[in-house]
């Protein structure tokens, strides 16, 4: 692996795995090449190909704020969108298709994508799910490991308020993140085992290269990693949200979360002893039921609704928050724990819509570019999509 670079500040960035439809049918279109051509030379350099031809991923800039952040996420949506009505397509942000049929997806003709289809056969050629990244800056590679390790109590609540992704196959699935049990099925890609350092980090993965498990760092799809190039750490757990300012606040929670736990890093704090069964327990119950039912506190033990875990993470980050600049995201977050994750808004739109999944996968391609709208939190904070806009 290569060397960690530092970061003197908490910065952050996103990756957005989009899904690319059929303007009229609302089937996946293997169209990621005619959208490519139809992007600015500034916008071809942040995005890149994605396992199937129906996805694409756009990479934000990195930023110092949230509000910064969530303008270029705005930008590029906006750009990639006309890209894709140039070619009779459109771009959807949730975290899995609805109906379309997995088997007729073609894979992206690179060497990697051929090697992860052979590799991971039905795993992968199933996967047709969709996710967002936060990156956040680290000062070095021992906050690096430190805050990944503490980040393991909240991925799975952070999950379950990101959760959009209720349909697959034509039918509900009864899971509020399906996204995350097709890619679960994938090797290395829930939560990292337990690394004293770095060096013990990339020893394990040396034994993967040595075993033909893995050909690059990249290959270890652990739902949280560091990723030393780039001197960050990658939380991976989130379904891609439909709103922008669910990035905003998701965004703004990961960046407050990890700039508290390397603060606590170089004040000289232990890690906080974690149960991993707990840790594996909770992923379940946000995979199935969102923010709904209870959970595991990994470090006490405490049966603790799901909702109130996250309370409990947001009061705790709101000093950082303030500091960062992004008290009004975290505000945001509140919102979307009484509101209810976009799971919930899938189910309550398409039974708006008779039950229609090819309305409803148009219906939030509409929502992918209408909620573009930066002011205040004040003026937006009771608008869920699909209130506003209506097939």
């Amino acid at each position: 692996m290569k060397e960690f670079v530092p970061n003197d500040y908490p910065t952050v960035g996103v990756e957005q795995e989009f899904h690319l439809i059929d303007a009229t049918t609302g089937e996946l279109a293997p169209c990621v090449d005619k959208v490519l051509e139809n992007i600015s030379e500034r916008m071809r350099s942040s995005v890149c190909y994605e396992l199937f031809h129906s996805v694409l991923e756009h990479n934000s800039a990195v930023f110092r704020t949230v509000d910064d952040l969530v303008e270029n996420v705005a930008e590029a949506r906006r750009e990639l969108g006309e890209a894709c009505a140039k070619v009779g397509a459109a771009l959807v942000a949730a975290g899995s298709h609805a109906f379309s049929d997995w088997r007729a997806q073609s894979i992206v003709e690179s060497d990697h994508y051929k090697w992860v289809a052979r590799e991971c056969v039905y795993s992968a050629r199933r996967m047709v799910a969709f996710g967002l990244h936060v990156h956040v800056g680290m000062q070095s590679a021992e906050s690096a490991m430190y805050t990944m390790y503490e980040m393991r109590k909240w991925i799975y609540p952070l999950l379950a308020l990101s959760a959009n992704s209720p349909y697959f196959e034509g039918q509900t699935t009864g899971l509020a993140s399906t996204r995350t049990h097709l890619f679960g099925s994938m090797p290395r890609t829930h939560v990292p085992p337990e690394f004293e350092d770095m060096d013990e980090l990339d020893a394990f993965y040396k034994k993967l290269v040595a075993c033909g498990d893995v050909t690059a760092p990249g290959d270890l799809w652990w739902s949280i990693r560091p990723q030393p190039p780039l001197g960050t750490v990658e939380l991976r757990v989130f379904d891609l949200p439909t709103d922008i300012r669910r990035i905003g606040a998701l965004a703004a929670i990961t960046q407050a979360a990890m700039a508290m736990y390397q603060d606590k890093f170089n004040a000289g704090a232990e890690r906080t002893e974690l149960n991993p069964e707990y840790i594996l327990q909770n992923r379940w119950k946000a995979m199935r039921h969102g923010l709904d039912g209870k959970i595991l506190d990994p470090a006490t033990g405490e049966v603790v609704p799901m909702r109130e875990q996250l309370e409990r993470l947001l009061d705790s980050i709101s000093p950082k928050a303030e500091e960062l600049g992004s008290t009004s995201h975290i505000d945001y977050a509140s919102v979307m724990l009484e509101e209810g994750n976009e799971a919930e808004w899938q189910i309550r739109t398409c039974e708006k819509l008779g039950g229609d999944l090819r309305a409803l996968e148009l219906d939030i391609a509409k929502q992918t570019l209408g909620q573009e709208r930066l002011g205040t939190i004040e003026q937006t904070t009771r608008e869920m999509p699909g209130e506003t806009h209506k097939s």
